[in-house]
């Protein structure tokens, strides 16, 4: 396929806060991707009005520039709504892009030759492949995910928020985002959505995974550093326990704790 016929590519970078990351991202991303057809689009969820200034000077095709937060699920919306093309590459802004140039091109290839797939995650949980499953149109080998990783202490999920590359096929059948100010929320519901459609397939390449993109590391993700985050870290290897004795217990306590965490967030007493 000639570059002159390649599908336009929506590159979705989400932000809030984190300019100096965004544009690490942004540079990082041209610098180390070859595909010729690509959308720019940048959507920050209401930062300050000298930060959203500072992100109008990155080069991008597209800013959508939220007046005020309203948290992950809407920035994710009102980013997909600008997007044109018939794929998005979503990348949030503390993720770095490493390469090799034709990852992309390999990526979409894959996706022109298989329209019944959804996802190619380049990050997120190590869902193993089934080897007996590549799927054309790539010379690096690309396949199906068809099951979630399992380790008996987490939930994990085929879809992934971090770096992947989605059809707009894949995104019109989902659905939007639930918006709400609590990012995990937003997540959760995205996840078993994914989870129980059967339309779409997940894939990865095994050979880009976490080496196409790079986590610029947890002291900036706001997992690490909001207090909500870290007592729900310490809280999960119980849940597995409390769900199989206990559900009715574990759903209660979760009510509470998310309740009070809420309310000391309101006071500012904890971010």
């Amino acid at each position: 396929m000639t570059s002159s016929k390649l599908p336009l590519v929506s590159v979705l970078f989400l932000t809030y806060k984190r300019v100096d990351l965004l544009r690490q991202a942004v540079e990082s991303f041209y610098r180390h991707t070859s595909y010729p057809n690509l959308e720019i689009v940048i959507a920050d969820d209401g930062s300050r009005q000298e930060i959203q200034a500072e992100i109008l000077k990155l080069r991008a095709d597209v800013y959508a520039l939220a007046p005020q937060n309203r948290g992950l699920g809407a920035n994710f919306n009102q980013g997909l709504k600008r997007c044109r093309g018939k794929y998005i590459l979503v990348i949030q802004d503390d993720w770095m892009c490493a390469g090799p140039p034709e990852y992309l091109e390999e990526a979409v290839g894959v996706f022109e030759a298989n329209a019944d797939l959804g996802i190619i995650n380049f990050a997120g949980a190590n869902h193993p492949p089934d080897f007996s499953r590549r799927l054309s149109g790539s010379r690096e080998p690309c396949y199906v995910t068809p099951c979630a990783l399992e380790d008996g202490t987490i939930e994990y999920f085929l879809y992934s928020d971090q770096p992947h590359l989605e059809s707009r096929a894949a995104v019109d059948f989902i659905g939007p985002y639930l918006e709400s100010r609590d990012m995990e929320e937003c997540e959760i519901d995205y996840n078993h959505r994914w989870k129980n459609q059967t339309q779409f397939l997940t894939a990865v390449f095994p050979g880009y995974y976490r080496k196409a993109f790079l986590d610029a590391g947890g002291e900036h993700s706001f997992r690490t550093t909001r207090v909500r985050y870290k007592v729900q870290a310490m809280l999960q290897p119980a849940k597995p326990l409390l769900l199989k004795h206990a559900p009715g217990a574990f759903r209660v306590g979760k009510v509470l704790v998310q309740r009070a965490l809420r309310l000391l967030e309101k006071s500012r007493l904890i971010r």
